[in-house]
């Protein structure tokens, strides 16, 4: 399973939902999904594409989705497919046109076995992808973060929604960069760090799970990028179908993911 399946796939899920973008009728709760959240009526559209997909081309895998968790495709299956069909939901249902697709292959059972990645926004078909040790593209074009060393020139996007306690370890980061965004999607927002649009996302919310990261993680690693989850020792030997929920940061750099480091733990 490679990049162009991911990649196939990816165009399915908006080909099926781009008719339901900005419509109340999308939003409709028609469940509780695999990650605990509300499922929508456009979320269970999304994820039952990528179903069908799979068992149309007898693609036998393990596919581990933010609605229907972690089922067994086909006969055998030895690879692992991780989804978030909607990363951005809230965004899809309102019209914000800033919601993707995240798509990632692993061999195993685990965040480092992860060997092909593809995000596309919803909205404008906007697609990057990555493969293991090969680079990333962003819409065929290969990307690298940006070149920013210090936070005063850098701008960042920060999931604050909703607001809890630990906002308060992001406040003196957000004082000490040039510009800050909440976007709403993290894949894409990843993505934007990747491709230079961004210096850096966090996610302090103690909130985020591997569906909704490792896609858009092989991603950024391959453009040049840091991603790392905070208060964990080693994130590459995570399994991808244990639900777990963790507090993220992704950098351009080395140099900038040390100061917002020094920076959180210094509040903390």
């Amino acid at each position: 399973m490679g990049i162009d399946v991911l990649v196939e796939i990816s165009k399915e899920i908006r080909k099926a939902v781009h008719p339901f973008l900005g419509s109340s009728e999308s939003g409709k709760i028609v469940g509780i999904g695999f990650g605990g959240d509300h499922t929508r009526l456009i979320d269970q559209i999304a994820e039952e594409v990528v179903v069908k997909y799979l068992k149309r081309n007898n693609i036998s895998c393990i596919l581990i989705g933010e609605e229907g968790g972690v089922q067994e495709i086909g006969g055998n299956p030895e690879r692992y497919l991780i989804v978030d069909a909607i990363d951005g939901t809230t965004n899809a249902v309102r019209g914000i046109s800033f919601a993707s697709s995240a798509l990632a292959f692993a061999s195993k059972d685990s965040l480092k076995d992860i060997k092909a990645a593809a995000v596309m926004n919803l909205f404008s078909g906007e697609l990057y992808v990555a493969e293991k040790d090969k680079g990333a593209w962003r819409n065929g074009k290969r990307i690298a973060t940006s070149k920013t060393l210090d936070l005063k020139d850098s701008v960042i996007s920060v999931d604050f929604s909703p607001i809890t306690e630990r906002v308060d370890m992001i406040i003196p980061v957000i004082k000490a960069v040039r510009r800050v965004r909440s976007l709403g999607s993290a894949s894409l927002e990843i993505c934007y760090v990747a491709s230079g649009m961004l210096d850096a996302h966090l996610d302090m919310r103690g909130m985020i799970r591997t569906f909704d990261f490792a896609a858009a993680m092989l991603i950024l690693e391959e453009a040049g990028g840091i991603f790392n989850l905070l208060g964990i020792n080693d994130k590459n030997e995570i399994p991808l179908t244990r639900l777990r929920r963790f507090s993220m940061i992704a950098t351009a750099n080395r140099e900038l993911y040390s100061q917002i480091i020094s920076l959180i733990h210094k509040e903390g």
